[in-house]
């Protein structure tokens, strides 16, 4: 008897969150402020000698090196101007504010979230839905779940999606990448051009093809790798792949539907169609 696994592992076999570095967080451009910070003054401790032998004009010589002190430390703080020689006073820049919340690990409030990937790129997710950075996931209580978010580009692809063994490199173009699924042995791709925020994409959805699996209905697939690890799919999971070119560099998206109803199908494809890149 097989044993049933959580969730976690269903879902996320060899999405490899261990070693699957996160993408670089979401950068933009944050004007600097200047701040002013208030410095303490020493203070001055006199002799503890008696000053009633003092004569007069000593008294007076302190007195006068006092006033100075006063001046000087007077002139110091009023405004420079720059008119007058000094450095005209910086005016603070304001500091731009993210337009969305920030992914967070954890269950999320319905809304747009700004994904922790080296693009600026958000989300918008209804209810029920958690962070797992940079995916956004929903996990069901029968073992179903629902993942979305974008991944690195792949390096190599598995031959024989079944056996994963013979990893074939590709050349980093999306053609090349969705060729190279689409050819891939054990799994059945369908491929059609599509549209991810707004930019021209390459959709492949991928499921178990059990004419050529060599592993049977209960075999995991193995996807692809990356330098960070490799990409796969439980068994009965199925996945969908979105691969476009952005600013010259290639885009990838992953999502995992496993097991899902058709009402949470139908979340996982609003969520993949509310990703939007731009603040």
């Amino acid at each position: 008897m097989n044993t049933p696994r959580p969730p976690d592992d269903l879902l996320a076999v060899w999405l490899d969150e261990n070693n699957l570095p996160l993408p670089a967080a979401t950068r933009r451009a944050i004007g600097v402020g200047i701040g002013t910070v208030r410095q303490r003054r020493r203070p001055i401790w006199l002799p503890s000698r008696r000053f009633s032998a003092m004569n007069s004009f000593a008294k007076l010589a302190i007195a006068a090196a006092a006033v100075v002190v006063i001046a000087v430390a007077g002139i110091q703080s009023l405004p420079r101007s720059g008119t007058s020689g000094g450095q005209p006073s910086p005016t603070p820049t304001a500091t731009a504010t993210p337009a969305f919340a920030q992914l967070t690990k954890g269950p999320l409030a319905p809304g747009r979230y700004a994904l922790y990937d080296r693009l600026v790129t958000s989300i918008e997710v209804p209810a029920g839905w958690e962070g797992k950075p940079p995916f956004v996931r929903k996990l069901g209580g029968d073992a179903d779940g629902l993942w979305w978010g974008p991944i690195r580009p792949a390096s190599r692809v598995y031959s024989d999606a079944c056996k994963g063994q013979s990893l074939k490199p590709i050349d980093g173009t999306l053609r090349g990448f969705v060729d190279a699924l689409d050819a891939q042995i054990g799994t059945d791709a369908t491929v059609s051009q599509v549209t991810l925020g707004g930019l021209p994409a390459t959709r492949v959805d991928l499921v178990k093809d059990l004419a050529s699996c060599s592993g049977g209905a209960e075999s995991g697939l193995n996807l692809w790798s990356t330098r960070s690890g490799m990409t796969g799919l439980s068994p009965g999971a199925r996945g969908i792949v979105y691969v476009l070119e952005k600013d010259g560099e290639l885009v990838v998206f992953f999502g995992i539907n496993y097991n899902a109803t058709p009402s949470g199908s139908a979340e996982l494809e609003g969520v993949i169609a509310s990703t939007q890149f731009g603040p």
